[in-house]
């Protein structure tokens, strides 16, 4: 062996064995100590994108031709193989029962600076939708999806504001303003309503938690904080309330995350059970108003992530769910579940 191969190969044992300290030893962190600090809620949000240097660390393994690092590679292997191969492989597999009542669910973070509404409007007509919640809905898009949509939507609950604080939720089914409030504070008011689904009370939380602003790293750690509060806020919501309950919600946080684990302790994840594929929704176009994150002056590429959720109760199952029709203007992409009642 060459001196100048020697040296090659005692760093690539080096930058194999920080690879393997990363990638096993986050999960150790995350389970001691969740997302307590910015980095490592960065670190556990986008911990799939670990296992990208993969076919590099085969290469490298393969020059080294040490024990130690092929157990390190394989074990690698065989989590990235579980960590991605899950979200292929939807655990739904029950039989729906003849009698259940259908309803398919869209949530829709439509950008509050969006100045296509026709565009929103026809997504939403594209979807099939019954119930549509709607999050930073402006008042441009509030009037057109009332005047072009009222009749395929007669039940409306509109509270349009500017920029990243309107909200909406617009339905097939009778929909009614509940006077409860969720508490803590939150990126526009949580909408509490009762839709009336053929005779059967349903609960749906429309609420938008605080995001992560990555260009003001100082208030990182505490909009993670203040999420897993939002999210504790659904949780206890969800435990006091024992009837059909749905939460289709842009949640600013992904699976990976200490939020999800709270909200998921009680709800389901649509997504989980009868999705198929990574299901990314954010970020999307780069339009004006946009969080698509730039690095430089050059915009980090469209989803990355999925953080646009339809959570619901034990009552309800699902049976699909999808990425809906997307306006090609909101950094978001919508999500769409079909669900059935099976436990009124």
């Amino acid at each position: 062996m060459s001196r100048l191969e020697f040296h090659w190969i005692k760093w690539l044992r080096v930058l194999l064995w920080v690879y393997f300290t990363i990638l096993f030893g986050r999960p150790v962190l995350q389970a001691s100590l969740g997302d307590r600090f910015w980095w490592l809620f960065l670190l556990n949000t986008l911990s799939i994108y670990l296992f990208l240097p993969l076919p590099v660390i085969l290469l490298a393994a393969f020059w080294v031709k040490q024990r130690e690092t092929w157990l390190g590679t394989g074990l690698a292997v065989v989590m990235a193989v579980f960590s991605i191969g899950k979200y292929y492989i939807p655990i739904n597999t029950f039989t729906p029962p003849a009698a259940g009542k259908t309803i398919t669910v869209m949530t829709y973070n439509v950008l509050g600076f969006n100045e296509h509404p026709d565009k929103v409007v026809a997504a939403i007509r594209a979807s099939g939708a019954d119930v549509v919640t709607l999050q930073e809905l402006n008042p441009a898009v509030a009037a057109a999806i009332h005047q072009d949509l009222h009749g395929e939507y007669p039940y409306q609950q509109l509270d349009p504001r500017e920029t990243y604080y309107g909200m909406g939720v617009i339905s097939r089914y009778p929909l009614e303003l509940s006077s409860e409030k969720m508490p803590g504070t939150w990126i526009g008011i949580p909408q509490i309503l009762t839709m009336n689904m053929d005779g059967q009370p349903v609960t749906i939380i429309n609420a938008h938690p605080h995001a992560t602003n990555l260009n003001q790293p100082a208030k990182i750690e505490w909009s993670i904080q203040e999420r897993e509060k939002q999210a504790r806020a659904i949780l206890d919501f969800a435990t006091s309330h024992p009837g059909p309950l749905l939460v289709p919600i842009d949640f600013n946080s992904t699976d990976q995350n200490v939020s999800y684990a709270i909200v998921t302790n009680t709800l389901t994840d649509a997504w989980r059970t009868a999705g198929r594929g990574l299901g990314y929704t954010f970020p999307g176009a780069n339009s004006p108003g946009s969080s698509r994150l730039k690095i430089g002056n050059i915009p980090v590429p469209m989803w990355l992530v999925r953080i646009d959720f339809v959570f619901f109760s034990s009552h309800f199952q699902a049976v699909d769910a999808r990425i809906g029709p997307w306006d090609g203007f909101s950094d978001h992409r919508p999500v769409v579940a079909q669900l059935i009642l099976v436990n009124p």
